[in-house]
C-alpha cells in the first residue's frame, strides 16, 4: 500500500509540474505590453476638475476629462490645498500651491506653478508669500484679471490678496481685504476686481500700474450675511454677478460702476417649496450660460440651518430673463455643476460616487450621456 500511495503522490506531483510548465509556456507566448503617452490632449472640450485628496491632502490633483465623452485625458499634481485656474486664453493652467521639503514637515515653499494646458507639462513657477489660503477648492480663490495680473487669496486667518505680475513673474503687492473673501474679476475693466464682505457689502478694488490698490470703494449693504448668507460662488452676465443664497434666493450685484449696486433679487422656490425646505446646496451651486440665459442650481428638500453643502436631490434650470423655472431633472447627488461653453451639456459632480455626470441638454429633458469616476474628492468644475 505504501508503494501505491508513493506512486500516486509522485504521479500527482509530476502532473502538477507539467501543468505549471504548460501554463508558463502559454504565458510566455503573450505579447509584451508597451506603454505610450500622448504628446498633447486632443479633446476639444475639456473639463478641469480639482481634487483636494482630502485623506492625504498633500497630494492634490487636477484631473482633465473630455467634456463630450467623459474619457480621462490626464492629470497635474497640485500639492497641498492647491487652487487652480485656467488662463483666460486657455493655453495655461495656474496653480497656487505649497510644499514642505520633508513631505509633512520641514521648510515650506509657496508658489504659483504655470503648466501647459494642452501637454500638461510644467513651464515655470513664481514664488509667493506664505499667507495663501489653505482651503478647499473654490472658484475665485485664484483669479486672473488680465494677461498681466493674477490674484491669490490669502488667509492667516486675516484676509488679504497677493497681486502677481505675470509679465515680471513676481508678487508686486499685498492688498488687505479685512472681513472680505474671494476675488471676482470685472469684465469691463481688466485692472478691477470685487470681493464679498461679511457685513453684506462689496468692495471694488482697481489696481494701479504698480499692482497696488489705486482705488477702493465699499458698497451699501447688499445682502444679509446672518439671515440669508450668499454662497461664495457666483456667475456673471457682463459685470453683473448672480449669487445664490442659502435659503434659495438669487441676488444679483452690478460690479461695473464706481461702487457695487443691487441689480435684482428673486426666489428660486415657490411658497409651497419653501415650506418643504427646498434649498440650494453644494460647493459650486451656480451654472450659467450667458448666451442662452440659462441658470442651473442643485437643490435639496428638507433643508435648514447647516444644510448648505447637502448634495442635490434635483437640479433646477431657469430662464434668467423671465426668472421662470424651465428644467427640473435628477440631482445625481451633485455638489458642483457646470454648463458647456455651447450651452448644450450640463455637468455635475456626484459627491457620493466621486464621479462626473455628463447630461445632454438638446432634448426636452436632460439625458445622461456619460458617467466617469474622477479622483477622490472632486469639488469644482472649470470648463474650456
Amino acid at each position: 500500500m505504501k508503494a501505491v500511495r508513493y506512486a500516486l503522490r509522485k504521479g500527482a506531483l509530476i502532473a502538477a509540474l507539467a501543468g505549471l510548465s504548460q501554463a508558463g509556456a502559454a504565458f510566455a507566448q503573450l505579447p509584451v505590453e508597451t506603454l505610450t503617452s500622448e504628446p498633447a490632449i486632443k479633446a476639444k472640450n475639456r473639463i478641469y476638475i480639482p481634487d483636494i485628496a482630502i485623506m492625504h491632502i498633500a497630494d492634490g490633483k487636477l484631473h482633465v476629462v473630455d467634456g463630450d465623452t467623459g474619457k480621462y485625458q490626464g492629470v497635474i499634481g497640485t500639492g497641498f490645498t492647491g487652487q487652480s485656474k485656467l488662463s483666460k486664453d486657455g493655453t495655461e493652467v495656474f496653480i497656487a500651491t505649497g510644499y514642505y521639503d520633508r513631505g509633512q514637515r520641514g521648510n515650506r515653499t509657496d508658489i504659483v506653478e504655470v503648466w501647459d494646458a494642452t501637454t500638461l507639462r510644467f513651464k515655470y513657477e513664481i514664488p509667493i508669500g506664505e499667507k495663501r489660503a489653505m482651503a478647499l477648492n473654490y472658484k475665485y480663490l485664484l483669479t486672473q484679471l488680465s494677461d498681466r495680473w493674477l490674484i491669490v487669496q490669502n488667509a492667516t486667518p486675516a484676509t488679504s490678496v497677493q497681486v502677481v505680475d505675470l509679465a515680471a513673474k513676481k508678487v508686486v503687492s499685498e492688498i488687505a481685504t479685512p472681513g472680505c473673501w474671494a476675488i471676482y474679476p470685472v469684465k469691463s475693466n481688466p485692472n478691477k476686481f470685487g470681493t464679498l464682505c461679511g457685513d453684506g457689502t462689496v468692495q471694488l478694488i482697481t489696481l494701479g500700474n504698480d499692482g497696488s490698490a489705486a482705488t477702493r470703494t465699499a458698497s451699501e449693504p447688499l445682502f444679509d450675511a446672518d439671515a440669508d448668507a450668499l454662497f461664495i460662488q457666483g456667475e456673471a452676465t457682463g459685470d453683473v454677478y448672480h449669487f445664490v443664497s442659502f435659503t434659495g434666493n438669487v441676488v444679483s450685484i452690478d460690479f461695473g460702476g464706481d461702487k457695487a449696486v443691487a441689480a435684482g433679487k428673486w426666489s428660486l422656490v415657490s411658497a409651497a417649496e419653501r415650506k418643504q425646505g427646498w434649498r440650494p446646496g453644494g460647493y459650486q451651486v451656480v451654472a450659467l450660460h450667458e448666451g442662452t440665459g440659462r441658470l442651473y442650481v442643485p437643490m435639496h428638500a428638507g433643508g435648514g440651518e447647516g444644510s448648505h453643502k447637502n448634495p442635490a436631490k434635483e437640479i433646477w434650470g431657469y430662464d434668467l430673463s423671465s426668472k421662470k423655472r424651465v428644467v427640473k431633472t435628477a440631482g445625481h447627488m451633485s455638489t458642483a455643476i457646470g454648463v458647456s461653453t455651447d450651452g448644450k451639456k450640463l455637468y455635475a459632480i456626484d459627491a457620493e460616487k466621486a464621479s462626473l455626470v455628463i447630461m445632454d441638454l438638446s432634448g426636452k429633458q436632460p439625458k445622461v450621456k456619460a458617467t466617469v469616476q474622477v479622483g477622490e474628492f472632486p469639488s469644482q468644475l472649470e470648463i474650456h
